[in-house]
C-alpha cells in the first residue's frame, strides 16, 4: 500500500536550486511513502487526470527508478504551476510490477492493492 502528500511550492525549491543540485524551479514536491509489507519500485514519473484531459509528467527529480521499503518513503519534485496542478483531480503513480497507484490531488490519500 501507498499513500502520497503533495506539496506545492514546497521549500525545498529553494534548496535544490541553491544549496544542493542547481536544479531551479523544483516547487512540487510529492511524497510516496510504502505503508504496505513488501517493497515497491516506482519510477520518477507520474500522470495528472481529470474527466477531459491527462498530463504526464516525467520530468521528475530523481528521474530513476526508485525502490521503496516497507516503512520507508521517498520525495520527487518538479516544476508547476500551481494553476496547472489545480486543474487535475487525480495523480496516478506507477510501479515496475505493472500496478497503478490513484490518488486524490486535493488531499493526502492512501491507495492499497486488491491483494493487500
Amino acid at each position: 500500500m501507498l499513500e502520497v502528500k503533495i506539496i506545492m511550492n514546497s521549500v525545498m525549491e529553494e534548496i535544490l536550486a541553491f544549496k544542493c543540485c542547481s536544479i531551479p524551479n523544483q516547487n512540487l514536491e510529492i511524497h510516496v511513502n510504502n505503508v504496505g509489507d513488501h517493497p515497491v519500485t516506482v519510477p520518477g514519473r507520474f500522470v495528472l487526470e481529470n474527466e477531459n484531459d491527462s498530463m504526464d509528467c516525467s520530468h521528475l527529480f530523481p528521474s530513476w527508478d526508485q525502490k521503496i521499503l516497507p516503512g520507508n518513503g521517498v520525495a520527487f519534485y518538479c516544476s508547476m504551476d500551481e494553476s496547472d496542478l489545480d486543474k487535475y483531480s487525480t495523480l496516478t503513480i506507477f510501479d515496475r510490477e505493472g500496478n497503478i497507484y490513484k490518488f486524490s490531488t486535493k488531499e493526502i490519500t492512501s491507495y492499497s492493492l486488491p491483494s493487500e
